[in-house]
């Protein structure tokens, strides 16, 4: 544990030499909050509500969600594993005496935790800048599940994404898959707008899904759009799919790193 603890501190680190990512991270934040305030702001101008949306209440989903949109950089997992494996570098990872999905995750998390801060600012500003009153629940309980399914949630995008890269063992190219696959669980995931806009038959399927409750379930919690009852339904749904991703992801890299023909160390 404390080697994944090592890599989390100094992935930590790190991000303070990276300044230009950081300003970009709370450009991509203020920029998804921008646009939604705009578009938003055409919409309700006549009508007062959407499906139990106010103007409010859709835009403190949309700053929640773009937080926590922000500090997943799970997708970075696929890339860098692909491109290790793809380059012949992949070996070092093998050798060593840690699990490439724990260093991974651990790394990933480092990075989100140093964005996390900046993410929260940049909402911050945005909230002031725009009059926006966030409409945030303070019932502890809430609050708990939603952090609950949180870092549920990223654990499953670092297992998903750390399956996709380790398939470049099998197959050349995955880029095209990668994007493909990116567009769509942003949209699964509620990010780009809340699922409950959508028709009842479709979000009942999705709510089996684990994507729903990446960012969609825990936004909802925090914004009292939502009740416990559905809160603890999403953390059981994403906490099996999490183990179910976790002992596919160790199953594919068990079986495939036997084909791997890479060099040097």
């Amino acid at each position: 544990m404390k080697k994944y603890l090592e890599v989390f501190r100094l992935s930590f680190k790190m991000q303070i030499v990276w300044r230009f990512d950081v300003a970009m991270t709370m450009a991509a934040t203020a920029g998804r909050i921008l646009a939604a305030w705009i578009l938003w702001r055409a919409i309700f101008s006549n009508t007062a509500s959407i499906n139990g949306f106010s103007f409010v209440a859709m835009l403190s989903y949309y700053i929640v969600s773009s937080i926590l949109s922000s500090i997943d950089f799970s997708s970075q997992i696929s890339g860098e594993v692909s491109g290790l494996i793809r380059n012949g570098r992949f070996s070092g990872h093998m050798v060593t005496p840690m699990n490439p999905l724990y260093f991974f995750g651990s790394l990933t998390a480092g990075e989100s935790a140093f964005h996390l801060g900046f993410s929260l600012l940049a909402a911050v500003l945005c909230a002031v800048l725009f009059g926006i009153n966030i409409l945030i629940v303070r019932s502890f309980a809430r609050i708990i599940l939603a952090l609950a399914l949180i870092l549920a949630g990223l654990a499953f995008m670092a297992c998903y994404h750390y399956t996709i890269g380790v398939l470049t063992f099998k197959f050349l190219e995955i880029d095209f898959f990668m994007h493909v696959q990116g567009s769509i669980i942003s949209f699964a995931t509620g990010a780009l707008v809340p699922l409950s806009l959508l028709p009842g038959a479709v979000l009942s399927a999705l709510r089996f899904l684990p994507f729903t409750h990446v960012v969609y379930t825990p936004v909802m919690l925090l914004c009292g759009q939502t009740g416990l009852t559905d809160g603890l339904f999403g953390l059981a749904v994403i906490a099996v799919w999490t183990l179910v991703m976790f002992t596919i992801a160790e199953y594919t890299y068990g079986r495939l790193r036997v084909k791997y023909d890479g060099v040097g160390i």
